[in-house]
C-alpha cells in the first residue's frame, strides 16, 4: 500500500467514527477498541491506531498509556469553547458564501426540508445528522478547504457536547434558524447574515443543560 492509499484509509476510518458519532453508536466516555474496529472494518490495527491518533490531535479522542483511546468527556467549558470556535469559522463560511453572486443554494433548501421531516417523524438520530450536514453543506459552498477541514472536527465534537448536556425537554428546531440564514444569505448583506449565524450558535448553546452532567456521565461511562 503507498502513502497515498494509507492516508485515504486512515481518512475513512475517521468518518466512520464521525458517523458513529452521529448516529449515537458511540457515547462520550466510551473506550475503543483498535482490533474490534481493524476486524469490523477489515483493516489492520496499524491503520485504526493511526487514525485514533489523528482524531487524538482533533480532540475527538482522548489517550492514556496501558489504557489506550476513549471518546472524550466535555466539560462545560469545553462545550462553550467548541462552539466560540464555530462562531469564528463560520462566520468566515458565511461572509464567503454571502459574498458569492449566483450562487446555488439549491442543496440547503433541501437540506433543511429534509432537517425538517425527519424531526416531525422523531427520527432524531438522522435529524441531528442532517442538522450538521447543513453546516458542513455551507461551508463546501465557501470554496475554502482551510474553513471546512477546520469546521470538520468540531460538528461530532458538539454532538458529543449534545449528548452530554441537552436537555431532552427542549424544543428547539435548527431548521427553522436555518432558513432565517439562508434568507439572510440570499440577501446578500453580509453582516446581517454572520449575525444570524452568531445567534444560532448561541442559541445551540442555551439549550444545553449544564446540571444534567452527573446523571449523563454514570448512564455513558458506567453503564
Amino acid at each position: 500500500m503507498n502513502s497515498n492509499d494509507a492516508f485515504i484509509l486512515e481518512d475513512k476510518i475517521v468518518n466512520f467514527i464521525f458517523d458513529s458519532i452521529f448516529t449515537k453508536r458511540l457515547q462520550p466516555g466510551m473506550k475503543l477498541s483498535e482490533s474490534v474496529l481493524a476486524k469490523e472494518l477489515n483493516t489492520s490495527r496499524d491503520n485504526v491506531r493511526k487514525a485514533f491518533s489523528k482524531l487524538h490531535t482533533m480532540g475527538i479522542l482522548t489517550y492514556k498509556k496501558n489504557q489506550g483511546f476513549n471518546v472524550v468527556w466535555l466539560t462545560e467549558q469545553n462545550a462553550k469553547d467548541i462552539y466560540e470556535a464555530r462562531k469564528v469559522i463560520e462566520a468566515g463560511v458565511v461572509e464567503l458564501v454571502a459574498s458569492k453572486t449566483d450562487i446555488d443554494l439549491s442543496i440547503l433548501s433541501e437540506n433543511i426540508e429534509n432537517e425538517e421531516y425527519l424531526k416531525v417523524s422523531l427520527r432524531n438520530g438522522e435529524y441531528v445528522r442532517s442538522s450538521c450536514d447543513f453546516h458542513l453543506n455551507l461551508a463546501i459552498l465557501s470554496g475554502n478547504e482551510f474553513l471546512i477541514n477546520a469546521l470538520k472536527p468540531l460538528i461530532p465534537l458538539s454532538i458529543l457536547a449534545g449528548l452530554i448536556y441537552e436537555d431532552d425537554n427542549t424544543h428547539f428546531c435548527s431548521y427553522d434558524e436555518h432558513r432565517q440564514l439562508i434568507d439572510a444569505i440570499k440577501s446578500s448583506d453580509v453582516s446581517f447574515a454572520k449575525n444570524i449565524m452568531s445567534e444560532h450558535l448561541d442559541h445551540c448553546v442555551e439549550v444545553l443543560n449544564f446540571d444534567l452532567v452527573s446523571s449523563n456521565k454514570n448512564k455513558f461511562i458506567f453503564s
